[in-house]
């Protein structure tokens, strides 16, 4: 009986162990691109932001490219 006891502490704090870097990689980013744009219009480089918000490069980026042009197609005559 105090084998089993054992053994299942054990599972379960490898698992608690194991399973907490995965969650928080997964973790979503709560930084918007509103404090991403305040933080480049006050002067800041795009690495400092990154670094500041803890953001990756390819975020600062989505968030401070300019929006495509929309196509706008013609209307069919029939």
């Amino acid at each position: 009986m105090k084998r089993i006891g054992v053994t299942m502490v054990a599972a379960l704090v490898t698992a608690v162990l194991v399973g907490s870097p995965a969650l928080a990689a997964h973790k979503r980013s709560t930084v918007s691109c509103k404090q991403i744009k305040d933080a480049i219009a006050a002067g800041k480089s795009e690495e400092d932001v990154q670094k500041d918000l803890k953001v990756s490069a390819a975020r600062v980026k989505n968030c401070t490219a300019p929006a495509p042009a929309k196509k706008h197609r013609a209307a069919k005559k029939t």
